[in-house]
């Protein structure tokens, strides 16, 4: 049985915005990023408890994952890093008011080709998120994410069997590991066992596109799943703006209609029905996404709630 959350915050930043499509979409959970004028790391607990908690409480909306921005920032920039545990900190805080499990975070922008002293960095720091989660029902997950130390497998692996800590588990974004040019299938066979959440994003040629259109493999991903009697969480991620945004500006503008992102803008209308000069909003875009991936969990005989 799946459960099914999301980023709503690709459709507005807006707390009741969210909880508006959330409840269009018979959804249970969300995965707070941005609610109002902030990032959720940038709230105190107690924001957290008056400002949002109430709202969520009231129209039984669960959290999913915490979408934290933890970890994106310069492996060497000790100020940041520094800043980012006390946020962390307040981040559990949160998660534990919330009975939510897990808090999303990254490890460091590193630069190409990291180094094996730049793992010794990225391990050492990452004892330091792990010592605010210890004591706590709360687990780290690391997303594999671009041009962060673990942007692919070999790496991500490094790290978890670095780390090796019962807390410390991992995110899986099919998306990401093709922007860096890996096989999504492989990464996932690779990470699966460690891996306890999964991003639902696809992608064709570095552009985002609906699920199941792209080269992600996401209905043999769904199937694995399965398989392997997953129950955990997928959540939306489907990056709205692009789409939604800039479709008809591609359209109108003649050299920008045959670049890479114009061509598979084109395969995004084929492949879903929409006129070249139709205008899409960002909600159009999530629930399309969600459609696609309801249609998708039923192709493979899965379940969803």
């Amino acid at each position: 049985m799946f459960k099914i959350s999301g980023f709503y915050d690709e459709v507005s930043p807006d707390l009741n915005t969210q909880v508006k499509i959330i409840k269009k979409l018979n959804g249970k959970y969300i995965c707070p990023r941005l609610i109002q004028t902030k990032n959720i790391a940038s709230y105190t607990a107690e924001e957290f408890g008056k400002e949002i908690l109430p709202v969520l409480m009231k129209n039984e909306i669960k959290i999913s994952s915490i979408g934290s921005p933890i970890g994106k920032i310069d492996l060497n920039d000790s100020q940041a890093y520094a800043s980012q545990l006390k946020k962390l900190k307040e981040l559990v805080k949160i998660a534990e008011m919330a009975n939510c499990k897990y808090i999303r975070c990254f490890s460091f922008f590193t630069g190409p080709n990291p180094t094996d002293r730049d793992l010794r960095q990225v391990v050492a720091k990452w004892r330091g998120f792990l010592e605010e989660v210890e004591g706590h029902n709360v687990t780290i997950l690391h997303e594999n994410e671009k041009k962060i130390f673990g942007d692919i497998p070999s790496r991500v692996l490094d790290l978890y069997y670095s780390l090796n800590h019962p807390q410390f588990k991992l995110c899986y974004d099919a998306s990401n590991y093709i922007q860096c040019g890996v096989d999504p299938r492989d990464a996932f066979l690779k990470t699966k066992d460690y891996t306890v959440y999964y991003h639902m994003k696809d992608c064709y040629h570095g552009v985002e596109v609906p699920l199941g259109t792209g080269e992600g493999r996401i209905k043999e991903l769904l199937a694995d799943l399965v398989a392997d009697d997953y129950t955990g969480f997928l959540t939306l991620e489907p990056h709205t703006a692009k789409y939604a945004m800039l479709k008809r500006f591609f359209a109108i503008i003649p050299f920008l209609t045959f670049t890479k992102m114009g061509r598979v803008f084109r395969k995004i209308g084929k492949d879903s029905g929409i006129p070249v000069m139709r205008k899409v909003t960002r909600e159009e875009v999530m629930i399309m996404q969600h459609e696609n991936l309801l249609k998708l969990i039923k192709e493979i005989n899965g379940k969803y709630e």
